[in-house]
């Protein structure tokens, strides 16, 4: 029994350990996932250095929990906002181990993003002709294009075609003249990557594609072109999106100055110039939203994280319970067990004492009266001298069995130790029976030519040699003891 409480005792520990542990890790890859999705919002509202913080304990909260899928999407989150900062060294080193976790572990789609990323870099470095890594950019971008076109991942699919568009615009940047096959080619790809976007409706990536689209058009020297594109674009815009209608506002006022057009490119300003306050308010707007918000995530992940500790400790006192049942179970086995003992010990002595009973009542038995006597005479007689009358009667008598005897002795020499510990004199046990005969002490007192007086003096003794405070309990106790 001590090795089952043991063995239970180490089930239960392990199981709240493991329990524990894996709603803790679930607990972290949450939280990870989380805080990646509250950095990439911050990025969108252009708080870069809040957005990089989130992005940063996203990444340290997701290796502890061995996140791997997180992890690898944090990095990237990170090597976006360095590219957002200009930080392009940085921005390579975490792009680097980005792409080893990823490609180590599957992580097909992600690895997509990151080779895009690594290319979008490498067109950044086209400061001179000397640091060109167009060709090294356009291997990651193809790299990227067939892994997206084989998942199905339309983000990556349109935007690797923008960014090797660019990569193309970039080798004619130095050339002059530029090599027309190669502005084609770019014109080809910046096609198909805004196509993929309309398609998917992938605004973010619709709108860089009409920013590609202007170095593509001033490179070719195509001012009317452009002029058309942009203003066709600014048109279609929504209302309310004041940052992308500043972008083409700015590239409308260098087209119109470039073509010498003086009072379009002073409305161009102008417009320029509403937009950005518009885009500025909207930001304040916008930040006064997200401390709201923020605010309401906070609690929400308060609540969540007492209600998971509300379920450990429920889980725990469920596993109590289930041991306390289970231990007062055994229990309550053992206590049956012992009952069930004690009871067939109690059935089999009173089988006996019935036996013994009748024939002590039994007027035909001849020994009958000497029984009586014997249990009547055993308070006033040595242990020994009750054996041996016993004996005396077993022996002489072929209807009383031996064992019988014994047992019969043995109870009566346990009747005779107990009183003589209690210390009743024989005039007290005479007092004794005459009550249990139901006489009063007045009666008794005429019985044994005693005063009533001393009657009640002896009932005072045999009352606190038993114990006991009336008449009531003095009888139930010379019961237990033989004398009646």
């Amino acid at each position: 029994m001590k090795l089952f409480r043991l063995l239970f005792l180490f089930l239960l520990v392990i199981t709240l350990a493991a329990c524990t542990g894996h709603h803790k890790s679930q607990d972290m890859s949450s939280r990870a996932r989380t805080l990646v999705e509250q950095a990439a919002d911050d990025v969108k509202s252009q708080d870069f250095d809040r957005a990089m913080e989130k992005a940063l304990e996203a990444l340290s909260v997701s290796k502890d929990a061995g996140d791997v899928q997180t992890q690898v999407r944090a990095l990237h989150t990170v090597v976006g906002i360095d590219i957002m900062t200009s930080h392009d060294s940085d921005a390579w080193e975490k792009a680097l181990e980005a792409e080893a976790v990823a490609r180590n572990n599957g992580l097909r789609k992600d690895l997509s993003a990151i080779l895009i990323s690594k290319a979008k870099l490498c067109s950044y470095a086209e400061i001179s002709p000397e640091t060109g890594r167009n060709d090294e950019g356009l291997g990651y971008a193809n790299e990227a294009l067939a892994i997206a076109e084989e998942i199905g991942a339309d983000d990556e699919m349109a935007e690797a075609c923008l960014v090797i568009g660019s990569l193309y615009i970039n080798k004619n940047r130095w050339n002059n003249p530029i090599d027309q096959e190669i502005y084609l080619t770019a014109g080809q790809w910046l096609d198909r990557g805004q196509m993929l976007s309309d398609q998917y409706g992938i605004e973010r990536l619709r709108r860089n594609g009409i920013l590609f689209r202007s170095r593509w058009f001033q490179q070719g020297n195509r001012n009317q072109e452009a002029l058309e594109y942009f203003a066709k674009a600014r048109e279609a815009l929504p209302d309310d999106d004041h940052l992308m209608a500043s972008a083409l506002d700015d590239r409308l006022v260098r087209l119109y100055t470039r073509t010498g057009n003086s009072e379009a490119a002073l409305d161009a300003h102008d417009d320029y110039v509403f937009h950005i306050t518009k885009y500025m308010t909207q930001k304040s707007d916008q930040a006064l939203a997200e401390i709201e918000t923020r605010f309401e995530v906070k609690e929400k992940e308060h609540q969540l994280e007492q209600r998971g500790y509300q379920i450990i400790l429920l889980l725990m006192l469920v596993l109590l319970a289930a041991a306390i049942i289970v231990i007062a179970i055994n229990y309550i086995k053992r206590v049956r067990r012992r009952n069930s003992e004690l009871q067939r010990i109690n059935d089999t002595k009173e089988q006996l004492i019935a036996v013994l009973s009748k024939d002590l009542k039994n007027p035909t038995n001849a020994y009958a009266a000497q029984l009586e006597k014997l249990s009547s005479d055993a308070a006033t007689m040595s242990s020994e001298q009750i054996r041996e009358l016993c004996r005396s009667m077993a022996k002489d008598a072929q209807s009383m069995n031996e064992d019988v005897a014994n047992y019969v002795g043995d109870i009566l020499i346990e009747r005779s130790r107990r009183i003589a510990d209690i210390g009743l004199s024989p005039r007290e046990i005479q007092i004794i029976r005459l009550s249990a005969e139901g006489l009063a002490a007045a009666d008794i007192a005429d019985k044994l030519f005693l005063s009533v007086h001393t009657v009640n003096t002896h009932r005072q003794h045999i009352y606190a040699k038993m114990g006991v405070r009336n008449v009531s309990d003095m009888l139930r106790i010379a019961g237990e003891l033989g004398l009646v």
